[in-house]
Parts: C-alpha cells; sequence; structure tokens
C-alpha cells in the first residue's frame, strides 16, 4: 500500500512543482516517505498565500492519501468480490470522513516533518503526516456510529415532517411526544412538538415547547424561525422580528433576506 501511495504522490508532486515552477530539489523524507510499523504515512503538498494556508492544504493533501488508500482500496476489494460494482455510497461516505478527519477529529495524527519554500506567488509546503493505523480504524468507526445516529434522528424527523404535511397533526404531536420520552435531550423532538402544537392551533404550548428546544440548542435555526411564527400568532409580532433575525443569522438565505425585508417595512407601517 505504501509503495502505491509513494509512487501516486511522487506524480502529483511532480505536477505541482512544475505548476509553480519550483527549481529546488525535494527533500529526501518528501521521496521516500516510511511508515513505522502499524501506521500509515503519506507527504502532502500544499501552496497559498501565506504559510499556514499553505501547510494546512498540505496536511489535508497527505490525509486524504491516507483515507483515500486505507478505506478506498477496501471498498474497491469489496465490491469486486462480491462482483458489485456500485460503490458510490461507500465513496461517499470515506470523503465525509475525510472531512471530518481533515478538521482535525483524527485522533492521533500527526506532522513528522514540513518544510515551507517561499516563491514569488507565496508559499509551497511539504508536510508528511503519521497515523496509527488503530487510531485511523477507531475514528472511523466512531465516525459510522454517528453517521448511522444522524441518519436515524433525520429519518425519524422526515417522518413526523411527513404526518405534519399530511395535516395529521395529533398523530404527529404523539409521534414526537414518544421520540422525546425516548430521547429528552434532543431539541429536534421539542420543536416538532412545538410544530405540532402550533398546528393545532396551542399557541402559548407551542411557545414553551421551542423555548425548550432552544434551551436544548441555542443555535437552532428551526427553533429561532418557529419562535417566530408562534409569536406573531400571539400578537407579540415584534418580538417575533427579532427571532426571524437571528435564525437568519445562523442560516442566512434568501427567503430569510426577503422576510427580514417585509419585517422591517412592517415596522415602519409601510406593510399591514
Amino acid at each position: 500500500m505504501h509503495k502505491k501511495m509513494t509512487v501516486f504522490l511522487m506524480g502529483l508532486l511532480s505536477l505541482a512543482l512544475s505548476a509553480c515552477a519550483s527549481s529546488r530539489t525535494l527533500p529526501p523524507w518528501v521521496a521516500s516517505p516510511q511508515a513505522p510499523p502499524g501506521e500509515d504515512v503519506a507527504v502532502g503538498f500544499g501552496q497559498g498565500k501565506d504559510e499556514p494556508t499553505a501547510v494546512a492544504e498540505a496536511r489535508r493533501h497527505a490525509l486524504r492519501q491516507i483515507v483515500d488508500s486505507v478505506f478506498g482500496e477496501r471498498i474497491h476489494y469489496r465490491y469486486s468480490k462480491t462482483g458489485t460494482h456500485d460503490s458510490r455510497d461507500d465513496a461517499s461516505t470515506v470523503h465525509d470522513f475525510f472531512e471530518a478527519a481533515s478538521r482535525g477529529t483524527l485522533v492521533g495524527q500527526r506532522v513528522v516533518h514540513n518544510e515551507i519554500e517561499h516563491l514569488a506567488t507565496g508559499y509551497v509546503a511539504y508536510v508528511m503526516v503519521e497515523v496509527r493505523e488503530a487510531d485511523l480504524e477507531r475514528a472511523y468507526r466512531r465516525f459510522l456510529r454517528q453517521e448511522k445516529a444522524r441518519r436515524q434522528i433525520y429519518e425519524a424527523e422526515m417522518e413526523g415532517a411527513v404526518l405534519l404535511s399530511e395535516k395529521h397533526y395529533r398523530r404527529a404531536l404523539a409521534y414526537y411526544r414518544e421520540r422525546l420520552r425516548r430521547d429528552p435531550g434532543n431539541d429536534v423532538w421539542w420543536i416538532g412538538v412545538g410544530a405540532s402544537l402550533f398546528r393545532l392551533g396551542r399557541y402559548q404550548e407551542a411557545l414553551h415547547a421551542t423555548d425548550r428546544a432552544l434551551l436544548k440548542n441555542p443555535h437552532s435555526f428551526y427553533g429561532f424561525w418557529n419562535r417566530a411564527s408562534i409569536l406573531d400568532h400571539l400578537g407579540r409580532w415584534r418580538e417575533g422580528v427579532a427571532d426571524r433575525a437571528m435564525a437568519c443569522r445562523i442560516r442566512p438565505s434568501k427567503a430569510c433576506s426577503e422576510r427580514l425585508s417585509l419585517d422591517r417595512r412592517r415596522m415602519e407601517g409601510q406593510a399591514p
């Protein structure tokens, strides 16, 4: 695996060095990365306007090679062995894992060498990253468990959303309350309870449930957005404007901008 990784790496580095017109000889540790037993190692190349940007890009490049080599080869082998050719879902999962790992969540990753070169156009960095295979496996298993939990919550949330969209408000309320009984710390279920109560016209109870959601997650877009709608129906629309503005700061969008513009005109007396 490491020999193939090194060959692939050297091809990339040669292309990159040609692109940046660098005549510098590669450091010896770049040309022949050696992994200790039980570890995976790769050298990454990065460019940037400043040193931190170049080093960060090089580290990501090295880590991507490790993740792709370890898990990409595993996926290729499994699907070749079973005669199945559609590995897109697995490849996507590996990509998501790399993105999580590259943000520093991969325990045990170490930069063991780095070298930075200053060029007329910025900086070039070479970084060698080393990861214990046991840490890589442990991190991947943890990531898969977290992904499974997120997917289950998403699917459960969609099931409740379908009940609301089909106007089965009482069933939706019972559904979300049951989810809340199993997982009382999850703001998603409190928001679902609030949305169901809102559809049933029980605005004060809906406000209470939504407030509970925001206590659990003070950065919830739906928490602030729904709270604004509830306050509108309670005749406290000016308070709702502030909540809607908070929601739009959390998740800006064109719809948010249009609604905030309407709110401003309303407050100025230019709209009913």
